[in-house]
C-alpha cells in the first residue's frame, strides 16, 4: 500500500520552469489593451488604477508541459486584460510572472510550475492609462 502512494506523489512533482516568451503574446494587437513586461518601454502614464494580480492553473494537455505553460500564460494575461478593460484601461505596465517565490520581469521569458497534471503561474501588473494622444 506505500509503494502505491510513493509512486502517485512521485507523478506530481511540479518543477519550476523558466520558458521563452510565446512571439504570439508579445505582439500587441490595435485598439487592445497593450501589456508591457518588466521594463519594456511605454508613453507616459496618465492614470493608474492600480495593481492585479491574475492567477491560473491549466490541466495538462497532450502537448506537452511547455505548451500547457503557454496556455497559462495566454489566459492569466487575458485576465488582466479584462480587468483592465472594465476599468477603462489601455495598458499593463511592469507585468511580471510568477510560480510561488521565484518570479521574472523579463519580456523574453516567464515563469511557470509545471507538472505532469497540469501548469500554474500568476501574472501580476499595474493597470494604467497611458498618455499617447
Amino acid at each position: 500500500m506505500m509503494a502505491g502512494v510513493l509512486i502517485t506523489q512521485a507523478g506530481c512533482t511540479t518543477k519550476i520552469r523558466s520558458l521563452p516568451m510565446p512571439a504570439a503574446l508579445q505582439t500587441q494587437k490595435p485598439n487592445d489593451v497593450a501589456v508591457y513586461f518588466g521594463d519594456q518601454k511605454h508613453a507616459n502614464v496618465k492614470t493608474m488604477f492600480g495593481s492585479k494580480e491574475a492567477a491560473v492553473r491549466v490541466a495538462r494537455t497532450m502537448d506537452g508541459q511547455e505548451a500547457t505553460c503557454n496556455i497559462a500564460l495566454g489566459k492569466a494575461l487575458d485576465q488582466l486584460r479584462d480587468y483592465a478593460r472594465e476599468q477603462h484601461a489601455d495598458a499593463v505596465i511592469n507585468v511580471t510572472t510568477r510560480f510561488q517565490h521565484t518570479q521574472t520581469t523579463s519580456a523574453n521569458e516567464f515563469v511557470c510550475g509545471a507538472s505532469n497534471n497540469g501548469s500554474t503561474l500568476a501574472v501580476r501588473g499595474h493597470v494604467v492609462k497611458l498618455d499617447v494622444e
